[in-house]
């Protein structure tokens, strides 16, 4: 059973980053992964790479062409998850971002460390039978993304670019994590209640729920699954923004596989959306992958 539960240990460590910033104009909001979980209350180090692609159309100020624009986001996650207790753990996902806008005419880059996230989890329910045929884990968690990382003043036209958002945010977050012989079924639900930076900003909440199902072979396993992302409005002086970019809805179907060797623990997945509204139905979201990479302690 230990090691058939290596298989969802990273699932949802690269979908939940990817998913909780849904608008193409969007940055990277700093989440980390719950498939971790899976393994149980244990300690671990891990690195995890994100590319997304989005295409954008806006109308111009003047005139009734179009202009049309690409986005390239991508971040490297440095994690991490302590055993503190029998029932407590923590963690701590630190973000770095890479991020470019290709527009006409212009092409923009932000780089840098963005906001690390904290969050401490607690086992309400881990049982398993005698036999070791079958698991049940139920998790909940809550914890502090704090504004590291540069953020810029709302007018600026590269806002969405930045890997910071300079406000104080709270994580809540629910799992499920269910084994019987090689089969496994994973689900995740995530909410980030967004604060207020200096510039009176703030950014639109962010909700994801997910549900995976996979299959266990010798030293390997496939999984797939869906998962349902929404973003709210944002904010500037207690204001509404209207129209705001980063406001949207997307469901996407998620493919991977994991691999295991010893205590490592290598996953690949790629995101292929279903349906979406985002940036009010000006962005798409094209392509997204992500690979990871974890090591767990004895």
């Amino acid at each position: 059973m230990k090691k058939s539960m290596f298989f969802f240990v990273c699932l949802v460590l690269s979908y939940q980053a990817l998913s909780c910033d849904v608008c193409g104009c969007g940055a990277f909001n700093s989440t980390h992964g719950l498939g971790t979980l899976a393994q149980g209350n244990r300690t671990s180090i891990g690195l995890n790479y994100q590319y997304r692609l989005y295409k954008s159309q806006h109308p111009k100020v003047f005139g009734t062409e179009l202009e049309r624009s690409t986005d390239y986001f991508q971040r490297l996650d440095i994690t991490g998850q302590i055993r503190l207790a029998k029932r407590w753990q923590l963690q701590l996902a630190v973000p770095i971002g890479f991020n470019t806008h290709i527009a006409d005419d212009t092409t923009a880059h932000k780089n840098g460390l963005g906001d690390p996230t904290l969050t401490v989890n607690y086992f309400l329910f881990n049982h398993q039978d005698s036999l070791k045929m079958c698991l049940f884990r139920w998790i909940v968690g809550a914890g502090v993304k704090s504004p590291i990382g540069k953020f810029t003043q709302p007018s600026d036209v590269n806002l969405y670019l930045y890997p910071g958002t300079g406000t104080f945010d709270a994580v809540f977050q629910n799992f499920f994590f269910f084994q019987k012989k090689k089969w496994s079924l994973l689900q995740t639900s995530q909410y980030v209640l967004r604060g207020e930076n200096k510039y009176q900003y703030i950014p639109g909440s962010l909700f994801s729920t997910s549900l995976f199902g996979q299959y266990k072979f010798r030293t390997w396993g496939l999984y797939a699954g869906a998962q349902y992302s929404w973003s709210g409005v944002d904010y500037q002086n207690r204001k509404a923004v209207a129209s705001s970019p980063t406001q949207g809805q997307v469901l996407t179907g998620i493919t991977g596989a994991s691999v295991q060797w010893n205590s490592w623990v290598l996953q690949g997945n790629y995101h292929i959306p279903l349906a979406q509204s985002l940036g009010d139905g000006k962005s798409h979201q094209k392509a997204a992958f992500s690979v990871s990479i974890n090591y767990f302690f004895n």
